[in-house]
């Protein structure tokens, strides 16, 4: 069994930062995190930790570290959170919802807007694949969705397999898409920037 110190069990998580958290690089302990102040990033970059955790995770499944059941539901959240970051980093006047479906609706009217042309229809249904499993960025988390008019949880409607190869190359393909759209508009070439 694992004993803990009671200076461990006492001390707080969050801690005002200090010298002693200073470090030459990265890798260097102390390990951890800052958050809060200037600390807090942007959706984009906040999108890239969740799709990157997820990465880890599949990572771990491919290594055969951790089984695939153990983790599914954390993967698929994390994707899905992912792109909902950078949908909203991507158009900051986004409506202030969880769901894939508005939002992906709002990045199609977004990208004739902006760029004069349409958006690659894989994109829009890739999104409203997972909107639809996942309509309110519970189901994943757990495994459960409001619903509202009935004013209940309701467990996620039918039962899915979601290969993790395919699954790993869609939001890959996702991933990509996004970032560069968010890379075209920091660049300036959309009609906003005209």
């Amino acid at each position: 069994m694992t004993s803990f110190s009671e200076d461990q069990m006492h001390r707080p998580l969050f801690e005002e930062p200090s010298a002693a958290i200073e470090r030459p690089d990265q890798w260097s302990e102390p390990l951890g995190f800052l958050v809060g102040g200037g600390a807090n990033q942007r959706y984009q970059h906040l999108g890239q930790q969740y799709y990157n955790a997820a990465e880890q995770l599949v990572e771990s499944i491919k290594h055969q570290d951790i089984a695939d059941h153990d983790v599914a539901n954390p993967v698929l959240y994390l994707y899905r959170h992912s792109i909902e970051l950078f949908l909203k980093a991507i158009m900051l006047g986004a409506a202030k919802t969880h769901s894939l479906d508005t939002l992906a609706d709002e990045y199609r009217d977004f990208i004739k807007d902006e760029f004069g042309s349409d958006c690659p229809e894989w994109i829009i249904t890739r999104m409203k694949e997972l909107g639809a499993i996942d309509p309110n960025s519970t189901a994943f988390r757990y495994n459960m969705t409001y619903n509202k008019q009935a004013k209940t949880d309701e467990p996620v409607p039918g039962e899915f397999h979601v290969n993790l190869h395919h699954l790993k190359s869609a939001m890959t393909a996702l991933n990509v898409a996004l970032v560069g759209t968010i890379a075209m508009v920091a660049c300036g070439e959309g009609k906003s920037a005209q």
